[in-house]
């Protein structure tokens, strides 16, 4: 033990050097770039899985209206509430004094809240009697038009001029509705 020796540790107050400040700050913003790009993503996968739950509703459509014993079909996409989740419900009836029900029971949720859905600009319903409405004529597989003289009801027509438009995070998504065919495709834009 040595008497009266100083320590060699000082008493440093400087404060953090300009490398150290310039290091913070990196790692602040690459955190931060991780985080904004996690949030872009989910939001984007959200528009995807919309658009393909929209597909794959209006396919069940056709095949409902195409297959043998079935009566008037007819698809509806809406909102519930204002800018809530995105539905759609496949209606059936088996005559045309019939009351139309909801196959299965009930709506099918096909898209969260975070999903914009607009067709011609305006947006998706938000409820179930503005809904936008989609028909197949049962003997050629064609959207039914307004206009067309069938019994029940007609495709929107904003739906068959502009196609469906779904955009959620960095993705944006149309649907086009082929008018003599009753074919729809999907692409990003």
């Amino acid at each position: 033990m040595r008497i009266g020796s100083r320590s060699k540790l000082t008493n440093n107050n400087r404060g953090f050097s300009l490398v150290e400040l310039v290091i913070v700050i990196a790692i602040i913003a690459v955190v931060g770039l991780g985080a904004t790009l996690s949030i872009i993503l989910i939001f984007s996968a959200n528009a995807k899985t919309c658009a393909n739950d929209i597909l794959g509703a209006i396919a069940e459509c056709k095949i409902e209206t195409m297959s043998k014993g079935q009566g008037n079909v007819k698809l509806l996409l809406y909102r519930d509430g204002a800018g809530g989740t995105v539905y759609s419900e496949l209606q059936i009836r088996d005559n045309a004094s019939a009351a139309w029900e909801t196959k299965g029971g009930e709506r099918e949720k096909i898209g969260a809240s975070k999903c914009t859905v607009t067709s011609g600009g305006a947006e998706l319903p938000t409820d179930q009697s503005g809904a936008w409405v989609i028909c197949y004529n049962r003997s050629t597989g064609a959207f039914v038009e307004a206009g067309d003289g069938a019994a029940g009801e007609a495709t929107t027509q904003s739906l068959l001029d502009q196609g469906i438009e779904v955009q959620g995070g960095s993705k944006h998504y149309r649907i086009k509705l082929e008018r003599l065919t009753g074919k729809t495709t999907k692409t990003l834009e």
